[in-house]
């Protein structure tokens, strides 16, 4: 039977049909492939035409939609970011919150489509026909912007142009659009049989011709500012200002409060909810100024979060409540200081009534849309920002932005917050566009105003200035709590003392940011000697303290290691204090940490101060601890590495280590961070180096490649390791050329509790290759394995011998009352007040009169 089948093959009749089957078959499957990579083509989203050259515009494909993929979720689809974001969440309620958005995006149920404009162009006809117009890709009439629209129509293109705040649009060939605040010549004038092309998107409606383009009147103003009138002599204003502060540089804030405070103004200040230590600090000041309040309505203000716009628009409608005679209110932090005097400020205001100063991106509105993300919806929870997917803006809006940091007329505030306007088609709409919006306040205050009836009242000011160096400051630092990549200023250093005063010379500018006295206090002394016209010459004023644990905090939780080597510091303090002198004072024994704060003078990290109690009662004494470098050079001339340092967060961006006591714990993430010199004479095989990671044990644990090349700024590289480190003391060498050119060791402080934790024993591939670095003399073998041994036997004992090693005691002084052993008299017993390193000395600058 199978010999007939295939002898039947082979005849001329079943040959022609078998392979005229086989041909539609391959028709068939050509034209699914075509119809798939369509429709993929479809989901990409539209091709935008730039706009660096009028004459010939270019093509580029950008905002790419994201895959759908199959989910468990109720929507049946969901898009692989919204997946992700529910994937890292970690709680049900975070996890079901971002579901549920992602579902609502997909059903459109989240973003308004459209909102309405109240600001039209005096003498427009929003949407009107102005004609149909000659028109190529060699000289576009309309030459802004271009982009080719998958169902375009008139009125797509229309409110993607309003939307950019250009004056026209124009729709070509049935597909593209184009926007430009060029009112075309009736020279290129044609009939309107020339448009005639249809709509991708509306087959019943013409989108322009091959070489003609129907131009429409878009209806949004000019991008015009309001002119500021110069400042009225002696004018004045009344001024409510917002301060919204995190971290613990309580010292910083209340200079701030000292400069800017008048008793005429009010102040609302806005304390993270998870920053226990400066709420409790400042909540004093209510009892002594009736015009400084602090809010209770307290939010965890994530960068770029949605809770920073609550955070605002909850403080403005405080302020409405607190005060009935405020003007205007401005938003500060603990990172802005004044460039002038209040009174100046007051001037201004005075002759500028009912204006609102906020700064605009100063880019095109399309990409400043793209890189502010606000084409994604973000969420909010479990403290960061999620991105959970595309959206369209909502149409018939003009889009706007640039600054968070603003100055408003009690007018919008009023708009924006009060009861009687809740139910505004625009307000209500634009809430609910940013309450998944990354970076809300940078932009809704500009949006709300630009299309209302407040749009005259916009000046392109906001007396703000800051320094930007995107290099550095464009690092991606923000990961950890953002899915987005952004961009912080940079602190300014006494180094950009010119640029400073160069721009104040030629701006109106009142405040700048930001400063960090922990980094660069010296700049902040010359502008306050600036701003008063004197010379400052108060006690401490080289000097700063910086709060880092506090026994009172309720948050953050604290750091046990931390707390386990300043324990153990003290100890160490006292035992120097007494030497021999033990038995004399048996009550000297160190009890409890009570705070630890960070010193700083001439700009320069001197050391932690930790206060502490005794067993003795009332008696308490501060100690100044210093780390020790535990670097060592292998390799003097030339040098080719300046420094050499491990410890954990570490900022890029201003290139400091913000863990500045340096205790690391099995869970900290350690950061290894090294400058080079400019005697490398890089080769195309001499531009790595290695640096080889050894845990206690002397097993090499990571190796990293690290470049010679840039000797500019600090490099930094994370030990890459995702569970608990080992206690003990770790190695890194730096290998160069073979050659071991620098080392430098650092503690993982052993805690109760370790002995639980199954430590991994992996060792390296590269084991043999690496060893070779390790210290080969006996004594340091010796020294290295009678440590472990110790830490096995005595962790108390171990820690006491490497804090010992590790930090140096510089000073000690009591707080209140010596000890009663005190009247000895052979101790050199000293009182923090008399000290001027003491976070008890004397400190006027940050002292609120």
């Amino acid at each position: 039977m199978t010999q007939n089948f295939l002898r039947c093959l082979m005849c001329r009749q079943f040959r022609t049909y078998f392979l005229l089957v086989i041909a539609m078959a391959f028709i068939f499957q050509s034209l699914l492939v075509f119809y798939l990579l369509a429709k993929v083509k479809d989901t990409e989203g539209p091709t935008e035409f730039g706009s660096s050259d009028s004459s010939r515009i270019q093509q580029a494909f950008v905002n790419e939609k994201e895959p759908s993929v199959l989910s468990n979720s109720a929507c049946g689809i969901l898009s692989k970011t919204a997946l992700s974001a529910i994937k890292r969440a970690t709680t049900k309620k975070c996890k079901e919150e971002l579901s549920d958005i992602a579902c609502r995006l997909k059903n459109n149920q989240l973003v308004p489509e459209r909102l309405p404009n109240n600001c039209p162009r005096k003498d427009s006809v929003p949407g009107s026909s102005l004609g149909c117009f000659h028109d190529n890709n060699q000289s576009r009439l309309l030459s802004s912007y271009g982009v080719k629209l998958p169902g375009l129509t008139n009125q797509k293109c229309i409110d993607l142009c309003g939307q950019s705040a250009f004056l026209y649009a124009g729709t070509h060939n049935g597909k593209e659009c184009y926007c430009g605040n060029k009112k075309p010549s009736l020279e290129h004038l044609l009939t309107k049989t020339y448009c005639s092309v249809p709509c991708d998107g509306q087959s019943s409606q013409t989108c322009g011709g091959v070489d003609a383009t129907e131009i429409f009147d878009s209806g949004v103003p000019t991008r015009d500012s309001a002119k500021l009138q110069a400042p009225i002599v002696n004018g004045t204003a009344k001024i409510a200002f917002i301060l919204t502060l995190n971290g613990r540089a309580l010292r910083q804030v209340t200079r701030l409060l000292r400069v800017i405070y008048r008793p005429h103004h009010v102040y609302l200040i806005h304390v993270d909810a998870r920053q226990d230590f400066l709420f409790r600090s400042l909540l004093q000041l209510e009892l002594k100024y009736p015009n400084i309040r602090l809010s209770r309505k307290r939010q965890s203000s994530i960068w770029g979060g949605v809770s920073l716009l609550d955070v605002l628009l909850q403080s403005m409608e405080q302020l409405l409540e607190i005060d009935s005679q405020w003007q205007f209110v401005f938003n500060l932090s603990e990172s802005d200081f004044p460039l002038r005097s209040i009174e100046s400020l007051e001037a201004l205001l005075a002759a500028n009534p009912g204006r609102n100063f906020l700064k605009s991106h100063g880019r095109q509105t399309r990409q400043f849309i793209h890189k502010q993300g606000l084409d994604r919806v973000f969420h909010q929870c479990e403290s960061r920002m999620w991105r959970v997917g595309d959206r369209n803006l909502p149409a018939g809006i003009r889009i706007d932005g640039g600054s968070d940091w603003v100055g408003l007329a009690r007018s919008v505030v009023e708009f924006a917050t009060a009861p009687s306007y809740s139910n505004d088609p625009l307000l209500r709409g634009l809430k609910e566009l940013y309450r998944y919006t990354l970076l809300p306040a940078e932009s809704f205050f500009h949006v709300l105003i630009l299309n209302s009836k407040f749009c005259d009242s916009y000046a392109d000011n906001n007396l703000r200035m800051t320094l930007w160096r995107r290099s550095q400051g464009c690092l991606c630092q923000h990961r950890h709590v953002v899915d987005w990549c952004g961009c912080s200023p940079m602190v300014f250093r006494t180094a950009d003392w010119t640029h400073l005063t160069s721009v104040m010379a030629k701006s109106t500018v009142f405040f700048a940011r930001k400063f960090e006295a922990a980094i660069d206090q010296s700049v902040m002394n010359r502008l306050e000697e600036q701003l008063t016209n004197t010379s400052l010459s108060y006690p401490g004023l080289d000097c700063y303290w910086e709060s880092a644990y506090h026994r009172a905090d309720l948050t953050p939780k604290p750091n046990k290691a931390l707390l386990t080597v300043a324990l153990s510091l003290a100890k160490h303090a006292i035992s120097l204090l007494l030497q021999n002198s033990v038995a004399e004072c048996p009550g000297l024994r160190p009890s409890r940490v009570v705070a630890i704060t960070s010193y700083f003078r001439h700009d320069h990290y001197l050391g932690d101060l930790i206060h502490f109690e005794v067993d003795e009662k009332d008696v308490e004494f501060e100690a100044l601890v210093k780390p020790l470098t535990k670097t060592i050079h292998l390799m003097k001339s030339p040098r080719i590495l300046s420094t050499l340092q491990v410890g954990s967060d570490f900022d890029p961006k201003e290139q400091v280590f913000r863990n500045r006591l340096g205790v690391l714990s099995s869970r900290s993430k350690p950061i290894a961070t090294f400058k080079w010199t400019g005697h490398i004479n890089t080769t195309a095989a001499s531009q790595l180096a290695h640096l080889v990671w050894f845990d206690p044990d002397d097993n090499v644990r990571a190796v990293h490649n690290v470049n010679v090349t840039d000797a500019s700024k600090m490099g930094n590289q994370n030990l890459e390791i995702d569970h608990p480190l080992k206690p003990g003391v770790w190695l890194v060498a730096v290998i160069y050329n073979g050659k071991k050119i620098a080392t430098t060791e650092f503690l993982i402080v052993p805690q109760a509790g370790d002995q639980s934790i199954q430590f991994e024993a992996r060792i390296s591939e590269s084991q043999k290759v690496w060893e070779k670095y390790l210290p080969v003399d006996a004594k340091s073998a010796i020294y290295r394995r009678e440590k472990a041994l110790l830490m096995k036997k005595d962790i108390s004992k171990f820690l006491d011998k490497m804090t010992a090693e590790y930090y140096a005691i510089q000073d000690i002084c009591y707080k209140d009352q010596p000890p009663h052993c005190a009247t000895i008299g052979f101790h050199d017993w000293q009182s923090c007040l008399s000290t001027d390193w003491s976070s008890f000395s004397q400190d006027p600058k940050s002292e609120l009169l």
